[in-house]
């Protein structure tokens, strides 16, 4: 389901139709209004577990808050279930009441909102159904009995509105307000500015809330007819939904083809469309379980929406209807449901349901003839998703379409959400045309990149020792991460497994057009593995300059030697890393600008305690820390939502937590502010605001990503290597001949070069000189040895 601070359409309606109607009977009852049909039904906390202690308690305490801003599971609640027959005696007797009262504002939207979520439903409904079909009317009058019953309580309500922000608190009825009609008043409400209520969802309710809240409900109609109805518009949101984010990705990817959005941003938006879209369905599943597979909801949409032709028991529905309904992907991945064996994959032969021709012009095409395009598109392209599926062939990561295909070949069930994501990656193609091979190309540039990093790391690290805080393990990690880049991306790993089985059917094929047959033809998973070797070689580069120290000693070093009388010149990737990890985060609060502070906050970062510097301590031997060394902290929020739900082996969902949505939106541009200023109000985003703000996140973090962490490991070792050998004599001299004991330890060479200028400054105040005029030899010395370095890198 989705979190409880997303709303799908039918979601927003209940909320809305709840705020409206709890505030509709609370103002009743304070008028004396006695509600005679109202059930309240409670909703029974999980049994009591063992008491937790320390870790384990704290640890629960946090998922309990994760829960509350979307979970999964519902919290203890009560839901009021009123029947519509209660609502328009309480409007009338809030009107009449002898105290009078005025509506929010905001509940008023709430209302509206409520009846224009019915009217769209009914409007479609209206127009693409036969009204001469019984039971289609039947199911049209539900609708208008709750849109007219609706805009009856609302036309009574007229004397209590409040039509400014904030007139609520001291508003009374208003006769000025009587005598709209119903459309002029939700224009009035519509254009206020007021904050939207936060009412519960059914997974979520506010944190630290003493008493549960109570949601209110009308009651379902008891009635076969009626019903139907209610199922009905629930499908109609859900496809509704499912066609708003089929048009949103759509312009991605028209912007992807015009080089305005990157692969990545694409992508990555373009999967977390399909897992909103799956946990919307499972949310409408929850009320209606029978809607889980595609045929059965087709069954009945077909029904309402077809019209007899003339002919004895033939109807038909109109081909608009059918591709809202995803009806022409179902078909395909019907047909190749039928034609699958256990245990086996359906050789396609290329050109068997004819040739797919890219360039040619949709607009000009019959529906009939796009179909049959479609169909030779994807009849030849499943048979891919099948040989992972019999052969368990590893993926580096997976998009959920990919999931999704492989799960149906799995089971042979056709939910609804997959519909659309198929759908959605035949309009890439349309989009695409003979550029969808383009997502390829950019990952395999990726991906060998990535490879040539890892090598180059390698090579550099053998006869290296390594500190004790890099064990084997990490080494492991990094090898296997290189496996995976060359085994899973540069290499395609379903084909050796086709080539076999074609040359077993002594089929006729050409092996080379059938390598990365996938990955040409599904840009999407492109994306997505091309997002998990930024996240995995960004995750791996951070956790390697960390255990080494190869990042943030000598970016303190540097930041010393930038203090001098004469400062060393830039260093571009030493500065490139503050500004990704900020110089508030780096030091403590922000660099400091003098030798003895910069050594203070290296003893810090090395763990000893701030209270070692304390004015008042009676002895000078440091204190460490309790907490240890800092280190570099990961930076990107997209790592937090995404990393493990692109696991192939993972179950694909994505980590979407009032937490990280927060810090992605704060990171957004004004592009988004209106739905930050929405978010911060009420907690709630639509999935389109939820998909807009990754679209725009993504390209903003994506540069983080991509710094190599690897590379920076090396030039600070090359240089630390350097400082060694040209200081060696003067460190010997300081702090003995046993400063280092091998190359694990050359991080502390930078340290000791800044604690003997410290040391030198101090001695000149001790003897009443100005520290800062005196210049320390061997920090000078350091400095140029950084200048030349740097100079050598500028040629590289």
């Amino acid at each position: 389901m989705l979190p409880g601070f997303l709303e799908s359409t039918y979601k927003k309606y209940k909320n809305d139709t709840s705020i409206f109607v709890k505030w509709l009977c609370e103002a009743g009852s304070k008028c004396g209004y006695a509600i005679s049909t109202a059930q309240t039904v409670k909703e029974e906390p999980a049994a009591k577990g063992p008491r937790l202690k320390g870790k384990a308690r704290k640890e629960a305490k946090q998922a309990i808050n994760s829960q509350a801003s979307g979970s999964l599971k519902p919290v203890p609640s009560e839901a009021r279930i009123v029947s519509l027959k209660e609502l328009l005696p309480l409007a009338q007797a809030i009107v009449n009441s002898k105290n009078p009262m005025s509506i929010p504002s905001d509940i008023m939207r709430a209302g509206f909102r409520a009846v224009s979520a019915r009217k769209k439903c009914a409007g479609y409904f209206k127009n693409n159904t036969d009204p001469r079909d019984a039971k289609t009317a039947r199911a049209n009058q539900g609708h208008s009995y709750f849109i007219s019953l609706m805009e009856e309580v609302i036309m009574a309500l007229q004397p209590c509105f409040a039509l400014s922000a904030g007139a609520e608190q001291t508003a009374k009825p208003d006769s000025k307000t009587t005598g709209y009609s119903i459309e002029d008043l939700e224009n009035k409400f519509a254009a206020l500015e007021v904050e939207e209520p936060i009412e519960r969802s059914d997974d979520a309710q506010p944190i630290n809330s003493k008493a549960p809240e109570t949601f209110y409900e009308l009651e379902l109609p008891k009635n076969k007819e009626n019903a139907e109805a209610e199922k009905l518009f629930a499908l109609f949101c859900l496809f509704d939904d499912f066609q708003n984010l089929r048009t949103f990705v759509a312009d991605l990817w028209t912007g992807y083809g015009a080089g305005r959005v990157d692969l990545i941003t694409a992508s990555v938006t373009t999967n977390a469309a399909f897992q909103l879209a799956l946990r919307t369905q499972e949310e409408m599943q929850t009320a209606y379980p029978e809607c889980g597979d595609y045929q059965s909801v087709l069954g009945l949409l077909m029904t309402m929406f077809s019209k007899p032709t003339g002919q004895t028991d033939e109807i038909e529905v109109d081909d608009r209807i059918v591709k809202w309904m995803f009806a022409p992907a179902h078909q395909i991945l019907d047909s190749f449901c039928d034609v699958l064996i256990p245990n086996q994959v359906p050789l396609m032969k290329r050109g068997h349901f004819g040739v797919y021709n890219p360039g040619l012009d949709r607009d000009k095409m019959s529906d009939m003839q796009q179909q049959s395009q479609d169909l030779i598109l994807f009849m030849e392209l499943l048979p891919e998703f099948a040989f992972i599926e019999r052969y368990r062939a590893p993926l580096v990561a997976s998009d959920e379409l990919t999931r999704g295909l492989i799960k149906m070949i799995e089971s042979k069930n056709i939910p609804i959400w997959l519909t659309f994501a198929t759908t959605v990656l035949l309009d890439i193609h349309h989009t695409l045309k003979d550029k969808a091979d383009l997502g390829f190309k950019q990952l395999q540039a990726i991906g060998r990149r990535a490879s040539g990093t890892l090598s180059r790391y390698q090579e550099f690290s053998q006869n290296i020792t390594s500190p004790s805080t890099w064990p084997t393990s990490n080494a492991n990690i990094i090898r296997e991460l290189a496996r995976g880049i060359n085994d899973g991306i540069l290499k395609d790993q379903i084909f050796p497994i086709k080539d076999k089985q074609y040359k077993k059917k002594n089929s006729l094929y050409s092996p080379e057009t059938e390598r990365f047959y996938l990955y040409k033809r599904h840009p999407i998973l492109c994306g997505i593995l091309a997002f998990r070797i930024l996240l995995e070689m960004d995750h791996a580069g951070n956790t390697l300059c960390n255990a080494w120290g190869t990042a943030i000693y000598p970016a303190h070093f540097y930041n010393a030697l930038k203090q001098k009388a004469n400062p060393v010149k830039p260093w571009p990737m030493m500065d490139q890393l503050i500004s990704i990890h900020t110089e508030e985060r780096l030091f403590l609060g922000a660099a400091p600008k003098t030798i003895v502070d910069c050594h203070k906050q290296i003893s810090l970062i090395l763990g000893y305690s701030a209270s070692s510097y304390a004015a008042n301590r009676r002895h000078n031997k440091m204190i460490v820390s309790k907490n240890g060394p800092r280190g570099l902290k990961e930076t990107s929020v997209l790592g937090e939502i995404f990393h493990e739900g692109l696991a192939a082996d993972s179950n694909g969902n994505i980590s979407f937590t009032l937490h990280n949505i927060e810090a992605l939106l704060n990171e957004q541009a004004a592009a988004t502010s209106k739905i930050k200023k929405r978010f911060n109000k009420t907690h709630r985003l639509t999935s389109l605001e939820l998909l807009t703000a990754l679209s725009t996140a993504i390209p903003l973090e994506l540069p983080n990503l991509r710094f190599d962490y690897f590379t920076m490991h090396e030039q600070s070792i090359t240089l630390l290597r350097r400082l060694q050998k040209e200081l060696d004599p003067e460190l010997r001299k300081y702090v003995g001949p046993g400063y280092i004991e091998n190359e694990s330890q050359l991080p502390f060479v930078a340290l000791y070069v800044v604690m003997i200028a410290c040391g030198s400054f101090k001695a000149a105040e001790a003897v009443g000189m100005d520290g800062e005029a005196v210049n320390s030899r061997l920090l000078e010395k350091a400095g140029e040895i950084l200048d030349g370095f740097i100079e050598e890198l500028g040629k590289d």
